[in-house]
């Protein structure tokens, strides 16, 4: 399966589940159908630019009003700081593998992720991210993170190496 066929197959497993949340907690008909506000958006990540973080990592994003994507291509050896945010995070590592210091039932630990497995963040759990070969990491955070809607890079993703 090829980076573009996860991606899709990952939004859809995804999406598809929180639409089911939502139409399974609604307790009553409701009178009148839902339809958004918003503008559908159709994005290709192959044709995206990457924007350079630092030496040895890139990433490729788009938000929606609610939620963003974003594909983080990290070099072997790439370390994404310790840091947290008011952001749900949802990682899947489609190639490769990172070790993750975060926190755990309140304690630090350590984690290996490796290509096909998933770890999600709760909003504000710190952690930090060692790329222990090159990896392609598809990252989800709802809601939009605020903190990358301007030109500057976030001051963790600074000082990345």
């Amino acid at each position: 399966m090829n980076n573009i066929s996860k991606i899709k197959a990952f939004g859809f497993l995804l999406f598809g589940a929180s639409f089911f949340t939502v139409c399974s907690a609604q307790t009553a008909p409701q009178k009148e159908a839902l339809v958004s506000k918003s503008e559908v958006q159709h994005f290709n990540f192959e044709n995206m630019k990457s924007e350079t973080i630092s030496e040895g990592i890139t990433r490729k994003w788009f938000h929606g009003d609610k939620g963003q994507m974003t594909i983080f291509n990290l070099e072997k050896d790439s370390h994404i700081p310790w840091h947290q945010h008011p952001n749900e995070q949802i990682t899947y590592i489609m190639s490769g593998k990172v070790k993750i210091k975060t926190i755990i039932n309140g304690k630090e630990e350590f984690v290996i992720v490796s290509a096909g497995e998933v770890i999600v963040f709760p909003e504000n759990v710190p952690h930090e991210f060692w790329a222990l070969e090159k990896t392609v990491d598809l990252d989800v955070h709802v809601p939009v993170r605020q903190d990358w809607l301007s030109k500057e890079l976030p001051d963790y993703l600074s000082k990345s190496k």
